[in-house]
């Protein structure tokens, strides 16, 4: 496993342990996430904040299930994978594809493409 790929991995862990402090550090100052079916665009550690705590707000446990994921030469790391999150005493499962930009070891840009329709049934 190539260094953003375990950067990636543990990053996904960050997330299953719902440690938002954690998520974070994970981010380079001016990264931008954006989940692309949803507007506007996360900007700054402040806006990427914001949403994840939110985000996990909604869910009391999480689980991403990596199904595969490549890292390409320009380091960048694309994961297909499903989240599961546990909202309301049910699993909501939703299937996504995850891009990761790096800057120096940390995430500089995120994206995220899923299915809106799927996640809002």
């Amino acid at each position: 496993m190539t260094d953003n790929s375990k950067i990636t991995q543990a990053f996904i862990e960050a997330w299953m342990a719902m440690d938002i402090d954690a998520i974070l550090d994970f981010f380079t100052e001016d990264a931008v996430y954006i989940n692309i079916p949803m507007d506007p665009p996360n900007r700054g550690k402040v806006e990427i904040r914001a949403f994840i705590e939110g985000f996990i707000g909604m869910a009391s446990e999480m689980e991403f299930i990596i199904h595969n994921q490549v890292e390409g030469e320009n380091g960048i790391v694309m994961n297909e994978r499903t989240d599961r999150l546990h909202i309301d005493g049910k699993w909501v499962e939703l299937p996504v594809m995850g891009v990761f930009e790096f800057t120096d070891g940390k995430i500089s840009a995120w994206r995220d493409y899923f299915d809106m329709a799927q996640f809002t049934a």
